[in-house]
């Protein structure tokens, strides 16, 4: 009863709350900053080595002064026409014209340049500005900005601005549809994750840079474009249903994303702008509009010309107002002014749904009230949490690399196998199980702990009983990583390939225990994942691929963003009970070491790769409790590797270990599955050791990790008092 009545009184609580917010007024923004394609490149492009310009007659025979600015249209764009309603300049500039005055700068520029994409593939042979190169240029911006007026107001200025994001039908016509490049890597689903993912990291990189109100456009009916009707031959110059069909699909996955891009970034708001189902209603009810024509450009003969090909000898048409498209790419005036109403009325005014700040200003003493009710709820319910029984897990589900593969390398074609001797030799019975170590793994210490089973077994090996299905398996492939690349080399079960193997599993769940109790055994199974290692090893330190893409930050962001759709398919498929492990000390791995040292006898971790894994783990503590907030029902903890690792390495006595910084197998310093073999010689004591190869720790440095996580990670688990509400 007193739960209820405490309930309702939060219930109470938020009503009053969402009824402050009715008083709210539409936010004023600062400024408009805009990242992007040709459809927001105001003429950056004009100031770079492309063949990709706008900057010549008829483009901009209808902009103030008829002259071509290198805007992709013959007048202006639609961060012109918003600037305008938002009462903040007339045009917005490019970031790249030398002659910018200040108050320029302070009301907004754009960054966008025609040709530009989130694939970085997408711009480099047209020598376009990349999205990644836009935020160099952006950083840039910022600095200037400090010059100007300073710390304080360029930090107002950059979390009121209105940033739009505008880019992505460059990456599907230059790489997928008419230059097939990307279509020899990806399926199309495969290709828009990555091009969202790349959208993440970018929102999350502006974010990190002071910016919070942030505008990110869908794709538009790409089929509709002329070049793209004239090129595929539509009957009857229709629309290309293949096409629009991704480009839905496309902006049904981003309208999911963003809101939960937005939960990761406290006191943002990210906004989806459709584009699609506007431009649809243009060229299904032009009439609606008084346009006439909808399947080609007003230049030339409206099928192919575009940029150089529309230039000052090609003929244009009478009235291009009548036209949706200016060329066989770019719309008209007319429909980016359509577009830019279209926004005003149904996309800015969600930037308005601001709560926390409205709320201690227009009634604080009300707010503060109800805030003191809610902190009482919290409390009760933590309290009721302390009756709750301690939780018991109905199984174990492992995902990751060789430090939790418990043998299905053996099964698949890859030279990365701990399936020989001396691997195995103190495992029961002797055999080398295709772990890699000497014995048991973490996963096969926390089942024996849990009462579940003695050893995990891996799900490939093809004699697995329905009790052990029931209790759980290991799914993990040595080798493996979050970043796809990371496994082309070494030919192990990527994380996303480990996914599909796990529906296999529930399938067979549900033929063995039926719908209802294979729902039940998934929620209350513990699921490890334990990778991240091997993506820094392969594409960053030793094979430095994924240099050339991101900096460190930003390819940990990248993996991180990749882990987080990870959770959430396991999530989707009926997994709750989450435990992720952090990197190691990287540098302190004996094969680190002696890259970096080669054969030196002063043989200390490599500081560098230490730091990037402790920031690895900070970013990762934090966006776990996002990932957790964004799953109901879930419980997602963090399981630190790296402190009882380091420990384990700067002070081996303490815990009964004599060598840290090389392996027992062989010399310890390189030698890994195949060169860790049967006639390789080894130390008398592997128990002596922190780590069995020069990747891989010992048995006993594993059985330390699993003492640890049952001390510090497993209680974690009872803590789920939200649950109750």
């Amino acid at each position: 009863m007193r739960l209820t009545l405490y309930l309702i009184m939060l219930i109470h609580t938020c009503i009053v709350v969402f009824a402050i917010k009715n008083n709210v007024t539409l936010p004023k923004f600062s400024s408009i900053l805009v990242f992007g394609d040709s459809q927001v490149d105001t003429g950056n492009n004009n100031y770079i080595n492309t063949l990709v310009k706008a900057n010549h007659l008829p483009y901009g025979k209808d902009f103030p002064g008829h002259i071509p600015t290198g805007r992709f249209s013959n007048g202006k764009l639609v961060p012109d026409f918003l600037a305008s309603i938002l009462n903040i300049k007339d045009t917005v500039p490019p970031f790249l014209e030398p002659n910018l005055s200040n108050k320029e700068l302070l009301t907004g520029v754009t960054f966008a340049s025609a040709g530009s994409g989130f694939d970085e593939v997408t711009s480099a042979p047209l020598k376009t500005i990349s999205m990644f190169k836009q935020i160099e240029y952006f950083k840039a911006y910022i600095a200037k900005l400090k010059y100007i007026v300073g710390e304080n107001e360029t930090k107002w200025i950059l979390e009121n601005a209105l940033l739009v994001v505008c880019v992505g039908p460059n990456d599907f016509i230059f790489n997928f549809y008419d230059l097939p490049l990307r279509s020899l890597m990806f399926s199309m689903d495969k290709y828009q994750d990555y091009l969202l993912d790349k959208l993440q990291i970018f929102v999350k990189v502006l974010y990190d840079l002071g910016c919070r109100k942030i505008g990110v456009a869908g794709l538009p009916p790409i089929g509709c474009l002329p070049i793209q009707i004239t090129v595929k031959l539509g009957r009857g110059r229709q629309c290309i249903e293949s096409e629009n069909s991704d480009s839905e699909l496309y902006n049904k996955k981003l309208m999911q994303i963003l809101p939960q891009v937005q939960a990761m970034l406290p006191g943002s708001r990210v906004v989806y702008a459709d584009l699609y189902y506007f431009t649809l209603d243009l060229v299904h009810q032009p009439g609606k509009y008084g346009i006439l024509v909808t399947n080609d450009g007003c230049c030339g003969s409206g099928l192919i010309e575009v940029s150089p090909f529309c230039n000052e000898f090609t003929p244009v048409c009478d009235d291009p107002s009548k036209y949706i498209f200016w060329d066989s790419v770019h719309f008209s005036e007319a429909s980016y002014l359509y577009l830019a109403k279209h926004i005003e009325k149904d996309v800015l005014p969600q930037f308005n749904s601001y709560l926390i700040l409205p709320c201690i200003k227009v009634k604080a003493m009300t707010y503060t009230i109800h805030f003191i009710v809610m902190m009482q709820v919290c409390t009760i319910v933590a309290a009721a949490s302390n009756d709750l029984m301690r939780l018991n897990f109905s199984s174990i589900l492992v995902f990751g690399d060789s430090t939790v593969d418990t043998g299905n390398n053996n099964y698949i074609n890859t030279l990365a196998k701990g399936n020989h001797l001396p691997y195995g030799k103190d495992f029961p019975g002797h055999v080398a199980s295709g772990r890699f170590s000497n014995g048991k793994l973490v996963p096969d210490f926390i089942a024996s702990t849990l009462n579940l089973k003695d050893t995990v077994p891996p799900f490939l090996d093809p004699k697995l009983s329905n009790e052990e299905l029931l209790t759980g398996v290991s799914f993990a492939s040595g080798g493996s990583g979050f970043d796809d690349l990371t496994t082309v080399l070494s030919g192990a079960i990527s994380v996303s390939k480990q996914i599909k193997y796990f529906k296999e599993y529930v399938s067979k769940l549900k033929r063995i225990a039926g719908e209802n109790e294979a729902k039940r055994i998934l929620g209350n199974a513990l699921v490890i994942i334990s990778a991240g290692t091997n993506d820094f090893l392969f594409n960053f330190y030793d094979i430095p691929i994924r240099k050339l893409e991101f900096n460190m930050s930003g390819y940990q962001d990248y993996v991180q963003n990749r882990l987080r759709i990870f959770i959430k398919e396991l999530y989707d498929l009926g997994c709750r009970k989450f435990a992720v492990t952090g990197l190691p000390p990287i540098g302190c791995i004996p094969l680190q070491i002696t890259a970096k040292f080669s054969f030196s006898k002063d043989r200390k971790c490599v500081a560098k790769e230490n730091s990037d894994a402790k920031l690895y783990n900070r970013k990762l503590s934090q966006r776990l409790l996002q990932f957790q907030a964004m799953l109901p029902g879930s419980r997602v903890v963090y399981t630190d590797l790296y402190e009882p690792c380091i420990n384990l390495i700067n002070h081996p006595q303490k815990y009964g270990f004599k060598e840290s910084s090389r392996g027992c197998c062989g010399t310890g310093l390189f030698e890994v599955t195949p060169f860790c073999n049967e006639i390789t010689p080894i130390c008398d004591d592997a128990s002596k050791y922190v780590f069995w190869d020069s990747v891989h720790p010992t048995e006993a440095a594993y059985q330390y990790f699993a003492k640890y996580i049952q001390m510090e990670v497993l209680p974690k688990f009872q803590h789920d008092a939200y649950y109750i509400l």
